[in-house]
């Protein structure tokens, strides 16, 4: 019997292969070494279980954003054919499963959602089939489906799960840094427990003065001073970051292109295996650095530093202002004044940089600038003569021709008195002037001397009445003594009623010669002076402009409303026909040049101190 008899068959060998083959894969599906292994290990198992199957691709990318690009191949290293392509294109813009016939052979992709959320497809090439078998390839496909979902939950998960532990330790980390009022303390305990944490042999912060990083706190070290050395090669590390402003770790990862001489020399002289020193940003400009050392077979994973980068993100504003906080107030007005100047002669900050230039502007514009300064003032106006017509005897009114406000003429009769008691008391003066001079020729024609005497007395004293009363009824018609305006007075109600000697009956004032009486505010009176100018512009004529100049300042006081005021005249230099006493308006007076940011605000500093003395 030959030997070949106990040999297996070569269809039996075959058999055993594939039988390995697919057994190593559940293998590897049950154990991935990764993501990608696993991708491309499920992918294998589905077409090994699909009949027909040619070829199949999966797609994965960052859920409805993407960009979605391959991560696995069936067969392996055998890139996707055009029909693939073309139905997966067409599955992402539908996120719908898509299927297309060519020649002898059947594309299908189906869209990978979770949620709503598209994170994929799965396109797979076979060998046309009937109908009913493809309606059987897409239920095996949507059951083998459920692996990969289950696989980006679980990547999900895990990857949530690794942000909310790090956001935690985040949080904690802020939460020691806040804890402490000084920024020491509050330094020192952040370091400490960022070493504890990170399981780090040493982790310092520093933050930069005068161009120079000084370290301000080292993990379980509460003094600093002692070890100049460890604190000086720290430091260089850091300056070393912030010129560069990046990361840098040491030993490199990857092809990192910085500068690490100083890290090589921190390493090499404090037996730090692993070193990473993050730098951090404050006020726009890169403001210090942490570093993180280790020794032995420790490397920074992705994770720790990801982590690091969040910590030192957040806890570098918190250091910072409790830094600038324990400040003496002439470092703190210091760096105000640097920041605002960076602001203002570097980049940016337009809306400061024009409002400085309007401020610079106005300062320059306000120190020359000058106008002439006027005091206002109420005014009225009135005549400059003002005579006063009086009753020249008790009497009655017997006739009213003008009132308040009549123009007159000199000699016009503005109104009389009854005078029919006077005629009579003449009268019967006259008739004993008669009698007593009778008496009198009777007594010298008989030599009576001492008679002759007393009659010629009774004769003069009738005269003298007689004299008296002419005079009176004279006086009976007051006249205009000049031409003018009456400006008080009005008798044609009056008529009948009695007067007495000496009561006012007109008040008349010429139309020629004007005053006008200021009322200056007692806090503008100083800078008033006789013979400045001014102008007038009364309220019944206010398209008319009149020069004034000042004659008299009246050192007397009259209060209205809450204030004081002094009486101040003058004369008006253009008299007009228009011009009426009695008349009101504003006055202007012409103190001299002031400063226009002094007229503005000269009245609100006088009250701030008066104020000011007061209260001291």
């Amino acid at each position: 019997m030959s030997n070949n008899l106990f040999a297996p068959a070569a269809s039996d060998v075959v058999v055993g292969e594939e039988i390995d083959q697919q057994q190593a894969l559940w293998l590897r599906f049950a154990d991935p070494a990764d993501t990608q292994q696993f991708n491309a290990t499920w992918l294998a198992l589905q077409c090994e279980m699909i009949e027909g199957a040619v070829r199949a691709v999966m797609v994965l990318g960052p859920p409805d954003l993407g960009p979605f690009l391959p991560v696995a191949f069936w067969p392996p290293a055998q890139p996707a054919s055009p029909l693939l392509v073309e139905v997966a294109d067409i599955a992402l813009q539908g996120r719908q499963a898509t299927l297309q016939h060519r020649d002898n052979h059947s594309a299908l992709a189906y869209p990978i959602i979770i949620d709503g959320h598209l994170h994929g497809l799965v396109a797979l090439e076979t060998l046309r089939r009937s109908d009913d078998a493809l309606h059987g390839l897409i239920r095996e496909l949507q059951w083998g489906m459920q692996g990969i979902e289950a696989a980006l939950l679980r990547q999900q998960a895990s990857h949530e799960q690794s942000t909310r532990e790090r956001l935690m330790t985040t949080l904690d980390l802020v939460a020691s840094a806040m804890t402490e009022q000084k920024f020491s303390a509050a330094a020192h305990a952040l370091v400490t427990d960022l070493a504890i944490r990170l399981d780090c042999d040493r982790v310092s912060v520093g933050f930069r003065r005068d161009d120079r990083c000084n370290v301000d706190a080292v993990s379980h070290s509460a003094q600093i001073g002692k070890r100049m050395n460890l604190v000086r090669a720290i430091g260089s590390a850091m300056d070393e970051a912030i010129d560069q402003k990046s990361l840098i770790q040491m030993p490199a990862l990857g092809e990192q292109v910085l500068v690490t001489r100083d890290h090589a020399a921190l390493a090499r002289q404090h037996g730090s295996d692993y070193i990473l020193t993050v730098p951090f940003v404050t006020s726009e400009l890169v403001g210090g650095a942490f570093t993180f050392e280790r020794s032995g077979d420790r490397p920074f994973t992705l994770a720790e530093i990801e982590l690091c980068q969040a910590v030192v993100a957040l806890c570098s504003r918190i250091l910072e202002e409790k830094r600038l906080n324990d400040r003496f107030l002439v470092a703190r007005f210091k760096d105000i004044a640097r920041d605002q100047l960076r602001k203002f002669i570097g980049p940016r900050y337009f809306g400061r940089k024009l409002a400085a230039g309007l401020l610079m502007f106005a300062v320059i514009f306000f120190s020359f600038a000058s106008s002439t300064y006027t005091v206002g003032a109420n005014a009225a106006l009135e005549g400059s003569i003002r005579r006063v017509l009086v009753a020249p005897f008790d009497g009655y009114v017997e006739t009213s021709s003008h009132r308040a406000g009549d123009l007159i003429k000199a000699g016009d009769v503005l109104a009389t008195l009854d005078q029919r008691d006077l005629q009579l008391e003449y009268l019967r003066w006259a008739s004993q002037a008669d009698q007593y001079s009778n008496q009198y020729q009777e007594a010298l024609a008989k030599s009576d001397r001492v008679q002759v005497n007393v009659s010629l007395a009774q004769v003069q004293q009738a005269k003298a009445q007689m004299e008296l009363l002419a005079e009176q009824l004279a006086r009976a018609n007051i006249t205009a003594p000049f031409p003018g305006i009456v400006v008080s007075g009005d008798l044609s109600q009056a008529l009948g009623s009695a007067v007495k000697r000496g009561q006012n009956l007109f008040e008349v004032a010429p139309l020629n010669e004007y005053r006008v009486i200021l009322e200056v505010d007692e806090s503008d009176i100083t800078g008033v002076k006789q013979g400045q100018t001014g102008t007038l512009m009364l309220t019944s004529l206010p398209g008319e402009v009149f020069p004034l100049v000042i004659a008299h300042l009246t050192p007397v006081t009259s209060s209205r409303e809450g204030r004081s005021y002094f009486r101040v005249e003058a004369t008006v230099g253009k008299v007009s026909e228009r011009l009426r006493p009695g008349m009101e308006g504003i006055g202007k007076i012409d103190v001299g040049d002031r400063k226009l940011i002094w007229q503005w605000t000269h009245k609100m500093f006088d009250w701030l101190r008066l104020m000011f003395w007061s209260w001291m």
